[in-house]
């Protein structure tokens, strides 16, 4: 393996809960409760993409820069104080550093928040590059954004694996050449099975790695 690619939101990163707690939040202000059908919805793509699909469905009286705005404010403060890595996922990192694999992140999420944990987690100088869906304007249902951090690896994706922890990306990640490992998290939990179908590897934790 010449590169790995890393998902961050519930795949390095324990942080979908704070995610789900803002959203939530969110959809309660305007008068809907927020199911995990709309959870998923969220996590598969951008904001910039599900939350005008769910305004316009719910007829919500709010723009899409604005619910953007109310969600990311909320989660803010978690990123730069609480919001954990994973469980070994730091010396999974370690492992891959000591033996020359690139490391590249993949993500709908936003590179100041990313950023901003990485650094207060003491794992921003294990990332060698970035990839984010707003730079391909593409969710994760298309494999554009792993070929992007494959190129900026300076690799092949027959030579990269994606790690991901949504059903789509481990699809897309396939469709576009890259061996795909699939880890577990609370919020895909009712997934498990389709997870390991579609995935090279699946996991529970980044301890079966080390």
């Amino acid at each position: 393996m010449k590169g790995a690619i890393f998902d961050i939101d519930g795949t390095l990163l324990d942080s979908m809960g704070a995610w789900w707690d803002a959203c939530r939040s969110f959809f309660t202000r305007y008068g809907l409760y927020f199911t995990d059908e709309q959870g998923v919805e969220l996590k598969e793509m951008r904001l910039e993409d599900s939350l005008p699909m769910l305004i316009k469905r719910y007829g919500l009286s709010v723009t899409p820069a604005e619910a953007i705005d109310e969600i990311k404010k909320e989660v803010v403060n978690a990123y730069k104080t609480s919001i954990p890595l994973k469980p070994y996922a730091k010396e999974y990192l370690e492992k891959l550093k000591r033996g020359g694999v690139r490391t590249a992140v993949a993500t709908s999420g936003y590179k100041e928040l990313c950023q901003t944990a990485f650094k207060r987690l003491g794992v921003f100088e294990l990332i060698d590059e970035y990839a984010f869906s707003q730079e391909v304007n593409k969710s994760k249902e298309h494999p554009d954004i792993y070929l992007l951090a494959a190129k900026r690896l300076g690799a092949e994706p027959n030579e990269c694996t994606v790690y991901e922890d949504i059903v789509a990306g481990i699809k897309s990640a396939k469709q576009g050449g890259f061996s795909a490992c699939a880890i577990y998290d609370p919020s895909n939990e009712g997934d498990t099975d389709v997870l390991k179908q579609c995935a090279d590897h699946y996991i529970t934790g980044w301890k079966a790695l080390l």
